[in-house]
């Protein structure tokens, strides 16, 4: 049996927190509350359910083949259909209902970005989407189903992650050598001739930072981290769980780098004046969303395998498993073509949307998601 085919830790709570990740982005993109009150500002920084994502795709691709990874051809090419099915499908699918409604009903194509192009361009932004190219290109990061720029920063890091993996557990030490010189071959492209950005593709630092995998690396390398400490049992970590609540201390660590980021954002005004610019905001804010933010995230992810807890117990239940289950199919439907259906002809009211939304998103994971994925990668005994 090929190693990419072995049997796969389960972890029950993260599930659960895949929901609130997905909840997070929810309320992020619709939120209610009144512009620059202070409810708003927290809400605005819900955004950090992608790093959370980001940092336990790390995580769980680590552990789960992590001590199973060959360098052949037979088992990357089983890796990679198992991670194509898992995400591509469902995506497909609704890339093509959404493009679909959006030619035939401007209105819902809430961004405009679609319906104003010319046929070459529609057709390329497409190709786009459905190659899951997109991110790299500015032009086309929020086109179709918005949310799925992600996917091409996740994607890329499923291609390179067996390496990285193979790499680091043979070596933890480069780590930074690994954090580098990924952030430095996206630096490379930001600074190609301006004649090599067509359509904006890296067309700055801080597109790179935020909307790459090569920015974003952080992330995922510290969920390898984690994994790797853990299917190694580290002292480290037992070191600080008989020290500290690993889950406790994780929470108030991710609430402090939303407080920080809060406070960058009322601070422009003052910041203006300092010799780095206005940039400045900008640049810790990434710091704090792609860097610090990941050491706070994941303690609560070991605080959420090891230690015994209500919200352990809460996040691992069958409620929770399911709604984690669904969270990618939310992920892709909160907003865009289902949500202005929802506001257009059933009700206007948040609450209600996410209601409905949860429910859709439960049935595409059980109708749609989960029958393509175990019909592409059929079980093996």
């Amino acid at each position: 049996m090929p190693a990419a085919t072995a049997a796969k830790p389960y972890f029950p709570a993260l599930t659960g927190l895949r929901a609130i990740a997905a909840w997070l982005i929810f309320f992020y993109h619709t939120n209610p509350f009144a512009p620059d009150g202070l409810a708003d500002r927290i809400v605005s920084e819900f955004h950090v359910g992608v790093t959370l994502f980001f940092v336990l795709s790390g995580f769980l691709i680590c552990v789960r083949y992590g001590g199973q990874i060959e360098l052949s051809w037979r088992w990357f090419r089983e890796y990679v259909l198992r991670r194509f099915a898992r995400i591509y499908p469902l995506y497909f699918l609704l890339t093509c209902l959404f493009f679909t409604v959006q030619q035939l009903v401007p209105r819902y194509d809430t961004e405009g970005l679609y319906t104003i192009s010319s046929a070459s361009g529609r057709v390329l932004i497409i190709g786009m989407n459905l190659t899951l190219l997109r991110s790299w290109f500015a032009d086309f990061r929020f086109t179709g189903i918005s949310t799925g720029w992600t996917l091409t920063v996740e994607e890329f890091f499923y291609l390179v992650a067996p390496f990285l993996v193979l790499g680091l557990a043979h070596r933890l030490a480069r780590l930074p050598l690994y954090t580098v010189g990924l952030v430095a071959i996206g630096c490379g492209l930001v600074a190609l001739p301006t004649s090599w950005h067509p359509f904006g593709f890296f067309i700055g630092y801080k597109y790179m930072m935020s909307a790459t995998f090569f920015g974003r690396c952080f992330e995922f390398l510290g969920g390898i981290t984690l994994g790797l400490l853990v299917l190694r049992n580290a002292a480290v970590l037992s070191w600080l769980a008989k020290r500290i609540s690993c889950t406790t201390w994780g929470i108030i660590w991710v609430a402090t780098c939303i407080g920080l980021l809060l406070t960058m954002r009322a601070l422009p005004a003052l910041v203006h004046t300092l010799p780095w610019g206005p940039d400045f905001t900008d640049w810790v804010r990434i710091f704090l969303n792609n860097v610090l933010l990941v050491p706070g995230i994941c303690l609560v992810l070991y605080g959420l395998i090891h230690e015994p807890s209500r919200l352990r117990g809460l996040l691992g239940s069958r409620m929770f498993d399911l709604f984690g289950k669904a969270s990618y199919a939310l992920y892709l439907i909160h907003i865009g073509v289902i949500d202005e259906f929802l506001k257009f002809h059933i009700t206007t009211n948040l609450l209600a949307r996410f209601i409905i939304a949860n429910i859709l998103a439960i049935a595409l994971y059980k109708g749609i998601e989960r029958p393509l994925y175990r019909r592409l990668v059929p079980r093996r005994s």
